[in-house]
Protein backbone atom coordinates (compact mmCIF):
# COMPACT_ATOMS: atom_id res chain seq x y z
CA UNK A 1 0.00 0.00 0.00
CA UNK A 2 1.05 3.34 -0.57
CA UNK A 3 2.16 5.98 2.33
CA UNK A 4 -1.00 8.09 1.34
CA UNK A 5 -3.31 4.73 1.61
CA UNK A 6 -1.59 4.01 5.19
CA UNK A 7 -2.19 7.48 6.29
CA UNK A 8 -6.00 7.15 5.07
CA UNK A 9 -6.91 4.01 6.62
CA UNK A 10 -5.74 5.04 10.15
CA UNK A 11 -7.72 8.44 9.99
CA UNK A 12 -10.55 6.10 8.84
CA UNK A 13 -10.40 4.93 12.54
CA UNK A 14 -11.52 8.01 13.56
CA UNK A 15 -15.44 8.85 14.01
CA UNK A 16 -17.64 11.52 12.55
CA UNK A 17 -18.87 14.64 14.63
CA UNK A 18 -17.55 17.84 15.29
CA UNK A 19 -14.98 16.74 17.91
CA UNK A 20 -14.12 14.01 15.33
CA UNK A 21 -13.34 16.96 12.62
CA UNK A 22 -10.81 18.20 15.02
CA UNK A 23 -9.01 15.02 16.05
CA UNK A 24 -8.69 14.17 12.04
CA UNK A 25 -7.72 17.76 11.45
CA UNK A 26 -4.77 16.89 14.12
CA UNK A 27 -4.52 13.46 12.77
CA UNK A 28 -3.67 14.36 9.51
CA UNK A 29 0.30 14.61 8.25
CA UNK A 30 1.43 17.73 6.58
CA UNK A 31 2.34 17.72 2.60
CA UNK A 32 6.23 18.28 3.66
CA UNK A 33 5.91 15.47 6.41
CA UNK A 34 4.95 13.11 3.21
CA UNK A 35 7.33 14.47 1.10
CA UNK A 36 10.08 13.81 3.47
CA UNK A 37 9.16 10.39 4.65
CA UNK A 38 8.42 9.39 0.81
CA UNK A 39 12.28 9.92 0.16
CA UNK A 40 13.28 8.40 3.20
CA UNK A 41 11.64 5.05 1.95
CA UNK A 42 13.41 2.21 -0.40
CA UNK A 43 12.28 1.18 -3.66
CA UNK A 44 11.37 -2.35 -2.39
CA UNK A 45 9.54 -1.18 0.61
CA UNK A 46 5.85 -1.55 1.05
CA UNK A 47 4.26 0.66 3.84
CA UNK A 48 1.63 -1.24 6.02
CA UNK A 49 0.85 1.51 8.52
CA UNK A 50 1.33 5.54 8.89
CA UNK A 51 -0.33 7.40 11.51
CA UNK A 52 0.40 10.33 13.71
CA UNK A 53 1.16 8.69 17.06
CA UNK A 54 3.60 10.55 20.32
CA UNK A 55 6.91 9.97 21.58
CA UNK A 56 6.47 8.95 25.09
CA UNK A 57 8.70 10.27 27.87
CA UNK A 58 10.86 7.72 27.91
CA UNK A 59 11.64 7.54 24.98
CA UNK A 60 15.93 7.33 24.17
CA UNK A 61 16.23 10.46 22.76
CA UNK A 62 13.26 13.21 23.53
CA UNK A 63 9.66 12.72 25.09
CA UNK A 64 6.61 14.16 24.62
CA UNK A 65 6.17 14.98 20.59
CA UNK A 66 4.33 14.45 18.49
CA UNK A 67 5.30 12.16 15.41
CA UNK A 68 4.73 9.84 12.77
CA UNK A 69 5.00 6.47 13.02
CA UNK A 70 5.60 4.11 9.88
CA UNK A 71 6.13 0.23 9.51
CA UNK A 72 6.72 -1.29 6.19
CA UNK A 73 8.15 -4.68 5.51
CA UNK A 74 11.90 -3.74 6.10
CA UNK A 75 11.77 -1.59 9.08
CA UNK A 76 9.53 0.63 11.90
CA UNK A 77 10.57 4.21 11.38
CA UNK A 78 9.64 7.25 13.43
CA UNK A 79 9.63 10.21 12.11
CA UNK A 80 9.86 13.43 14.62
CA UNK A 81 11.03 16.77 15.12
CA UNK A 82 10.66 19.42 17.59
CA UNK A 83 9.70 22.08 15.20
CA UNK A 84 8.83 22.36 11.43
CA UNK A 85 12.67 22.88 10.41
CA UNK A 86 14.29 20.40 12.17
CA UNK A 87 12.81 16.81 11.87
CA UNK A 88 14.49 13.04 12.25
CA UNK A 89 13.63 10.11 10.90
CA UNK A 90 14.54 7.07 13.10
CA UNK A 91 14.55 3.42 13.00
CA UNK A 92 14.78 0.32 13.61
CA UNK A 93 15.21 -2.71 10.88
CA UNK A 94 12.91 -5.85 10.75
CA UNK A 95 16.29 -8.17 11.68
CA UNK A 96 16.81 -5.96 14.66
CA UNK A 97 13.68 -6.06 16.32
CA UNK A 98 14.10 -7.77 19.85
CA UNK A 99 10.77 -7.35 21.23
CA UNK A 100 8.18 -4.89 22.35
CA UNK A 101 5.38 -4.40 24.83
CA UNK A 102 1.80 -3.45 24.93
CA UNK A 103 -0.10 -2.15 28.06
CA UNK A 104 -3.27 0.21 27.61
CA UNK A 105 -5.08 2.14 30.06
CA UNK A 106 -8.07 4.02 29.86
CA UNK A 107 -7.05 7.09 28.43
CA UNK A 108 -3.87 5.59 26.28
CA UNK A 109 -2.10 2.79 24.77
CA UNK A 110 1.10 2.42 25.48
CA UNK A 111 4.05 0.58 22.69
CA UNK A 112 7.55 0.12 23.20
CA UNK A 113 9.62 -1.56 20.17
CA UNK A 114 12.83 -2.61 21.06
CA UNK A 115 15.81 -2.81 18.98
CA UNK A 116 19.36 -3.57 18.81
CA UNK A 117 20.45 -0.57 18.94
CA UNK A 118 17.39 2.15 19.27
CA UNK A 119 13.76 1.68 21.29
CA UNK A 120 10.82 3.80 20.66
CA UNK A 121 8.46 4.66 23.77
CA UNK A 122 4.99 5.58 21.98
CA UNK A 123 1.64 6.16 23.40
CA UNK A 124 -1.69 7.70 21.51
CA UNK A 125 -5.15 7.64 23.11
CA UNK A 126 -6.44 5.87 19.46
CA UNK A 127 -6.32 2.36 20.95
CA UNK A 128 -7.12 0.56 17.44
CA UNK A 129 -4.20 2.23 15.67
CA UNK A 130 -1.58 1.24 18.36
CA UNK A 131 -3.44 -2.53 18.15
CA UNK A 132 -3.08 -2.77 14.80
CA UNK A 133 0.78 -1.08 15.05
CA UNK A 134 1.53 -4.44 17.74
CA UNK A 135 -0.28 -6.81 15.33
CA UNK A 136 1.85 -6.03 12.75
CA UNK A 137 5.03 -6.23 14.72
CA UNK A 138 4.17 -8.84 16.21
CA UNK A 139 3.71 -10.54 12.62
CA UNK A 140 6.78 -9.07 11.40
CA UNK A 141 8.84 -10.79 14.44
CA UNK A 142 7.33 -14.10 14.03
CA UNK A 143 7.42 -14.35 10.41
CA UNK A 144 11.53 -13.81 11.33
CA UNK A 145 11.80 -16.23 13.68
CA UNK A 146 9.79 -18.74 10.50
CA UNK A 147 12.63 -17.66 8.08
CA UNK A 148 15.35 -18.10 10.56
CA UNK A 149 14.09 -21.66 11.50
CA UNK A 150 13.47 -22.56 7.83
CA UNK A 151 16.94 -21.18 6.69
CA UNK A 152 19.17 -23.31 9.82
CA UNK A 153 17.37 -26.56 8.67
CA UNK A 154 17.67 -26.17 5.18
CA UNK A 155 21.35 -25.53 6.44
CA UNK A 156 21.12 -28.89 8.72
CA UNK A 157 19.72 -30.72 5.96
CA UNK A 158 22.20 -29.78 3.81
CA UNK A 159 25.01 -30.47 6.18
CA UNK A 160 23.55 -34.32 6.87
CA UNK A 161 23.90 -35.09 2.79
CA UNK A 162 27.42 -33.75 3.32
CA UNK A 163 28.09 -35.87 5.97
CA UNK A 164 26.55 -38.88 4.47
CA UNK A 165 28.15 -38.50 1.05
CA UNK A 166 31.57 -38.04 2.57
CA UNK A 167 30.34 -41.43 4.68
CA UNK A 168 29.62 -43.03 1.25
CA UNK A 169 32.59 -42.25 -0.82
CA UNK A 170 34.69 -43.30 2.79
CA UNK A 171 32.71 -47.12 2.25
CA UNK A 172 33.15 -46.87 -1.43
CA UNK A 173 37.12 -46.91 -0.76
CA UNK A 174 36.61 -49.72 2.13
CA UNK A 175 34.56 -52.00 -0.45
CA UNK A 176 37.28 -51.55 -3.49
CA UNK A 177 40.03 -52.14 -1.45
CA UNK A 178 38.18 -55.49 -0.43
CA UNK A 179 38.10 -54.51 3.57
CA UNK A 180 34.31 -54.99 3.37
CA UNK A 181 31.61 -57.11 1.15
CA UNK A 182 29.57 -55.60 -1.46
CA UNK A 183 26.23 -56.49 1.20
CA UNK A 184 28.22 -54.62 4.33
CA UNK A 185 28.49 -51.72 1.67
CA UNK A 186 24.80 -52.06 0.67
CA UNK A 187 23.02 -52.47 4.69
CA UNK A 188 25.08 -49.08 5.40
CA UNK A 189 24.56 -47.27 2.27
CA UNK A 190 20.93 -48.05 2.99
CA UNK A 191 21.25 -46.78 6.69
CA UNK A 192 23.24 -43.59 5.54
CA UNK A 193 20.42 -42.44 2.72
CA UNK A 194 17.33 -43.69 5.06
CA UNK A 195 16.37 -46.09 2.51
Amino acid sequence: MTLEQAFEESLSVISTGLFSKVKRAFAEPLPRDIRAIKSSLLANEDVSFAAKIDLGDTHDKIGGLMGILIITNLRVLYYYGPNKDNWTLDQIPVDTIESIEFSRSYTSSYLSVYGKSSIFHLNSDRHILMEKARDLINQMIYDKSQNSESSESESSASDNMAQAAEALKSLKELLDSGIITQEEFDAKKKQLLNL
